[in-house]
């Protein structure tokens, strides 16, 4: 299901027609259902549809197809020192997944984060976005950096437990001395932040 209204901001007028769009202009995005934005995070992005942080999920539209989602949630950390803490948490959220199809032109993820952002500020009080790139998976940002987000460096050097089968569960009152596995490293994630003017008050002066 396709809903919410969608916003563009083009600054010439794109060509319509062939197979991909030739540029992210051509892209329109909407508020689409999480399912519809799973489909896609399970064909292309690299942890699948495996369960994410949900509050808010926005789709690129070409000819009717969704080509790219991205999904904003309330962080799980309820704090990170230096952006904001337990008790002015209202107003961050996180980018929680983020795709493009291969058809989407160079520079749609970061337009997609700005048209986005803009829809959101119109439904919720967004004051602070945070995302993180895994480097396990090579990724070091650079749609982050696009976008203007300032970068905070590598989280905290972390260990998960590893079964036998290769998962890794969490749960309260597991005994892990008990059990069959490993400790092994969890992969550092870059952590960036951006913070949001609101533009029903504009700044003043010269």
């Amino acid at each position: 299901m396709i809903c919410g209204e969608a916003l563009e901001l083009p600054l010439f007028p794109a060509e319509e027609g062939g197979a991909s769009p030739t540029s992210p202009l051509q892209i329109k995005f909407v508020e689409i259902d999480k399912g519809v934005a799973a489909s896609l995070y399970r064909k292309h992005h690299y942890l699948g549809d495996k369960g994410f942080l949900h509050q808010y999920t926005y789709g690129g539209l070409w000819h009717g197809e969704v080509i790219c989602a991205i999904t904003y949630g309330i962080p799980n950390a309820h704090s990170i020192n230096g952006l904001y803490d337990k008790h002015n948490q209202h107003g961050v959220l996180e980018i929680t997944r983020l795709v493009c199809d291969p058809r989407c032109p160079k520079n749609t993820p970061s337009r997609m984060i700005a048209i986005t952002t803009r829809l959101l500020k119109k439904i919720y009080p967004l004051k602070l976005l945070i995302s993180y790139a895994d480097t396990a998976q090579g990724h070091d940002g650079g749609i982050y950096k696009a976008s203007n987000f300032r970068a905070h460096g590598l989280t905290a050097k972390k260990t998960d437990f590893k079964f036998p089968d290769g998962s890794i569960r969490k749960g309260r009152g597991i005994k892990y001395s008990e059990l069959e596995g490993e400790w092994v490293p969890r992969s550092q994630k870059y952590l960036f932040s951006k913070k949001i003017e609101d533009d029903r008050f504009p700044p003043t002066g010269n």
